[in-house]
């Protein structure tokens, strides 16, 4: 298996955020080709560091598949749609499972 992280920085508007995540882009992300499980979550810091406003995490096959889904319409679409709900950007990263 092989895990695609997004993380998002704090939002001016976070009942916004929420709002549009929640109800609009998560079941976009949901129909990503290949796309095994999805979850996502509003972390709380354990240190001093800040922890990120939202964290997404999307399992896949393999990496080949995790890029497919990407570079998919669905792909495409998903990444559009981040500026409509979040204006300051994600982060991405991946890692295969037990890394």
């Amino acid at each position: 298996m092989h895990c695609l992280t997004v993380t998002y920085p704090a939002p001016k508007d976070t009942s916004r955020f929420k709002a549009y995540y929640e109800a609009t882009h998560v079941p976009l992300a949901k129909t990503l080709p290949g796309l095994k499980s999805c979850s996502f979550a509003y972390p709380q810091g354990l240190g001093p560091a800040a922890a990120p406003f939202c964290i997404f995490q999307a399992w896949f096959e393999d990496d080949a598949a995790m890029f497919a889904a990407l570079q998919s319409e669905i792909g495409k679409k998903v990444a559009a749609d981040v500026p409509n709900y979040s204006p300051d950007g994600a982060t991405l990263f991946h890692f295969p499972a037990g890394a």
